[in-house]
């Protein structure tokens, strides 16, 4: 798979390359004494509708909810734009037809420290947030019903486990949404807590597998709630004399952090027009503002100097010389040339801009 990663806001890009090492002590008690910041994902049916993007802003920030991960937005390609005072991503289909797709949503606040950008596919995207002592990455995800094929499943998990292998392990990695899998209550593994809902299908058995690949910890799963704040989906034909809800959406966090979640559970009177409801994790993280790079100008104006202009004619000169008759004249190797050049002579150094 192609990462085809994004910068975003002139922020830094954040490196997504080889595994880091274990976190010490003083790190996780660092991330335990930040503020509090709540994270949720929100299967909305589709945002391809007038007024529905509002709607899931009201909603969000109603809840107080930072950082909204939406599952079938159904918006068409990649991007972003600014609505109501909130920064809203989106990676869907490039066949015309809405439908999939997935999204986030940031309050003004939170848009500060996003770094990275990666729209993966219509089911799959990342973004990647600073903050301190480490980064953060969350990953959204829409997996494929279960009447699609097993086939279509296992591409799925493949495209998010190419992903996952190329993040940082020192870092938090929060993987989260519609994953149409049901995992069931009981306790099986140090993955899997207590406080499921209902019976596993198989491909809560794929959900398992997949957390355990990741040692990631499936956080809706390990705090006691009400049934109905456990419940994310409820179906048509969910009466009050015939209950008919399950757990299909979830929240995962690398074990090594799961202690900085100090809770999850669903809120039921979230209103969108959706059968899901929105699952929402408390987390202790500490932001970081990105900061550009010191960047590199030129300044022309010292051409005007007579003394810097011969010394840039003279040894663009020399170095052409250097050339012997075998060489042609590309125009790459001319560009390399005039560069250093540019940089010998007429070097601007910027400072570093904070961003908010």
């Amino acid at each position: 798979m192609a990462m085809l990663t994004t910068k975003f806001n002139s922020g830094v890009s954040s490196s997504i390359g080889s595994p880091g090492g274990t976190v010490s002590s003083m790190e996780m008690n660092k991330i335990r004494r930040q503020t509090n910041i709540k994270i949720g994902t929100w299967n909305v049916r589709t945002l391809n509708q007038d007024g529905k993007t509002h709607n899931a802003i009201q909603e969000m920030t109603r809840m107080k909810i930072d950082i909204l991960g939406i599952s079938e937005m159904r918006w068409l390609g990649s991007g972003s734009c600014v609505m109501d005072d909130h920064t809203v991503l989106y990676s869907g289909t490039s066949s015309g037809i809405h439908e999939y797709g997935v999204g986030m949503i940031l309050t003004k606040e939170m848009a500060k420290y996003i770094s990275n950008v990666v729209p993966v596919s219509e089911r799959v995207m990342l973004v990647q947030l600073r903050a301190t002592p480490v980064d953060i990455n969350i990953i959204q995800v829409y997996a494929p019903t279960t009447d699609r094929s097993d086939e279509e499943l296992e591409e799925f998990y493949n495209s998010v486990n190419e992903v996952m292998k190329k993040l940082k392990k020192h870092e938090v990695t929060i993987t989260m949404g519609d994953f149409n899998a049901k995992i069931g209550a009981g306790r099986t593994s140090e993955f899997v807590g207590p406080f499921g809902l209902g019976d596993r299908n198989d491909r809560g058995d794929n959900l398992e597998i997949f957390a355990e690949t990741h040692q990631s910890a499936i956080m809706n799963t390990w705090f006691k709630q009400p049934s109905r704040r456990l419940y994310t989906w409820k179906s048509p034909q969910d009466k009050p004399d015939k209950i008919v809800r399950n757990q299909i959406d979830y929240i995962l966090v690398n074990k090594r952090y799961r202690n900085s979640c100090t809770t999850v559970r669903t809120y039921p009177g979230a209103d969108i027009a959706s059968d899901h409801v929105p699952l929402v994790g408390n987390f202790k993280i500490k932001m970081k503002k990105v900061l550009n790079k010191k960047t590199t100008g030129f300044d022309l104006r010292k051409l005007k100097d007579p003394l810097i202009k011969a010394k840039v004619k003279e040894e663009l000169n020399d170095k052409i010389k250097e050339w012997d008759d075998t060489n042609i004249y590309e125009i790459e190797h001319i560009k390399r040339i005039v560069e250093e050049v540019k940089q010998k002579h007429l070097k601007q150094i910027r400072g570093k801009r904070r961003h908010g």
